[in-house]
């Protein structure tokens, strides 16, 4: 009763929230149904096949991709926003259902594991992002591990060729492990097992004390992030059952077209080195504009914009703003690379001419706000 009680109340705060608020609700209603009933994760997960993706990035692409392959099984509980706290994961798991494909963040995974009991875990990568908060990439790594020795009942499927992920699958019961023939990782000069330098030979490693790309269970050709995740949802579907589905690497890639001032522009979300890495690849025309901000979610310290190389934009008209707007300018130009200035996205845009194409990379923030604008 007490139970039921707390789900009540929690979506009547959830409505409130959305009729005074103009909110999702997901949110406060995650929030409330804790406060009331801490143990609610654990009772709510229960009579549901729990599956968690967490991940640096493409969480909540590969989660839409899950959830789109699972529900051809049967009913699925998400979180709609990807929402990836535990009240998240609370709120989403208030909605009855026979399976659950949530978005777990990094640093809450562990947790989530203890009280949830999932069938699956799928970790995607693990890279450096929001350092005030992540800190080094080993510390996530660390926990990861400790929760898959801690957890044999559950299947953790992830990509080896990242060697945190790695880490966490040889500390795994059940695992499936899986390559797509060797990536180079920018973390990934020392082994996160035993300390020692890894020994990469091109795109693969190898350690002393055994952790290496060398072993999968499976192996996939060399493909772009979005498709790799898309592959590794299908593979987390074929346990259950799933038939696999062909999925538009488009549409797992964070971005919208907009038409601003006149001009076409592509705007995609760049939050850190990994993404900004994947997305430079992606521009082909001669614009482009670049968005720096460095709020809470986007990563306070932007030291990492100099673990990128911009070589990529030599030669190409480029436009930057935003609140870091002066420290993204001055990393392109000591790498020889010189960019407008603009005061918001508004007159960046209007540095093009009308009918122009222009390749957008927005900070998480930005991103968000221009795609609800």
């Amino acid at each position: 009763m007490r139970l039921k009680l707390s789900i009540f109340i929690a979506k009547f705060s959830a409505l409130l929230s959305k009729k005074l608020l103009r909110r999702t609700g997901e949110t406060i209603a995650g929030r409330v149904l804790l406060a009331l009933y801490p143990k609610a994760i654990s009772e709510l997960a229960k009579g549901k096949k729990i599956i968690c993706v967490s991940g640096t990035n493409g969480k909540t692409s590969t989660t839409k991709a899950l959830v789109s392959i699972i529900s051809k099984l049967g009913s699925v509980a998400t979180s709609p926003s990807g929402s990836n706290l535990e009240r998240g994961v609370a709120a989403a798991l208030m909605t009855k259902s026979d399976y659950a494909v949530l978005e777990v963040d990094e640093l809450h995974l562990s947790r989530v594991i203890e009280e949830a009991k999932p069938k699956v875990v799928l970790l995607l990568n693990l890279t450096r992002d929001q350092l005030h908060r992540m800190h080094e990439v080993k510390r996530v790594a660390d926990r990861w591990a400790k929760s898959a020795s801690a957890a044999p009942e559950t299947l953790f499927v992830g990509d080896i060729d990242d060697p945190f992920v790695a880490l966490a699958l040889n500390s795994a019961a059940q695992s499936q492990r899986i390559s797509f023939g060797g990536s180079k990782h920018q973390d990934g000069a020392v082994c996160p097992s035993c300390g020692k330098y890894l020994k990469w030979i091109r795109n693969n490693y190898k350690c002393a004390c055994g952790l290496s790309n060398s072993n999968p269970d499976e192996t996939f050709e060399s493909g772009s992030a979005a498709y790799k995740n898309a592959t590794m949802a299908n593979v987390v579907g074929k346990f259950f059952g799933a038939k696999p589905i062909a999925i538009d690497e488009k549409s797992l890639e964070r971005s919208v077209d907009q038409i601003r001032k006149g001009v076409k522009a592509n705007i995609r979300l760049t939050k850190n080195p990994a993404s900004w890495t994947e997305a430079l690849k992606s521009i082909t025309g001669e614009n482009a504009v670049l968005i720096v901000n460095a709020r809470e979610v986007d990563g306070i310290d932007t030291s990492w914009l100099w673990d990128i190389s911009f070589s990529g934009l030599s030669g190409k008209r480029i436009v930057v703003c935003g609140e870091r707007a002066l420290d993204i300018a001055y990393r392109l130009h000591v790498e020889g690379i010189e960019a407008e200035i603009a005061s918001n996205f508004d007159d960046a845009m209007a540095k093009f001419e009308s009918g122009a194409d222009v390749h957008v990379l927005a900070a998480y923030t930005a991103f968000h706000e221009l795609v609800n604008s």
